[in-house]
């Protein structure tokens, strides 16, 4: 008995299993995309690790960030950092202006919103540009899944490669 618990926690320990809440070994987002057609936007959810948003806000603003989602000065961080690496296009070369929304904490995460006005009935394609946190990992991954019409198109953006078009 004795050692079969030795060994499953040596297995457990082999696997990262027992590494503290706040550490993890892959860098990735998610970015979750829906276009209402009533309000002719596109309404997106954005979830990255909290760590890996303070690293970035930290260097980009050369200055110690710490997420809070009732600071102002937070809110403007979390704006000009998702203007600058989330990007929508109707039509290539012509981004589409945001309006960051809000964010809010999720245990070791942080889902940041934005609304992206797209002045039109129907879109039949979007560019999407997703950069986050690529400028901090280079194994960064950052997923985005649009939902139009019922129907989901997923794209898997990296650093070498953060523009796509998506055909909906």
């Amino acid at each position: 008995m004795k050692y079969k618990f030795l060994s499953l926690l040596l297995l457990l320990l082999a696997f990262g299993v027992a590494r503290p809440a706040f550490a993890h070994d892959y860098h990735a987002s998610i970015a979750d995309v829906r276009f209402n057609p009533r309000s002719q936007a596109l309404e997106v959810a954005v979830k990255v690790f909290m760590d890996d948003l303070e690293d970035a806000l930290s260097r980009r603003n050369k200055t110690k960030v710490t997420y809070s989602s009732t600071s102002e000065q937070v809110k403007k961080y979390l704006a000009d950092y998702l203007n600058a690496n989330l990007v929508f296009e109707v039509e290539k070369g012509k981004p589409l202006k945001q309006r960051f929304v809000g964010s809010e904490e999720d245990a070791d995460v942080v889902w940041m919103y934005v609304e992206v006005p797209v002045k039109q009935a129907t879109v039949p394609q979007l560019y999407v540009t997703n950069a986050v946190l690529t400028e901090l990992f280079s194994d960064q991954m950052n997923i985005v899944n649009i939902n139009y019409k019922g129907e989901t198109e997923s794209v898997l953006l990296q650093r070498n490669e953060t523009v796509k078009k998506v055909s909906l």
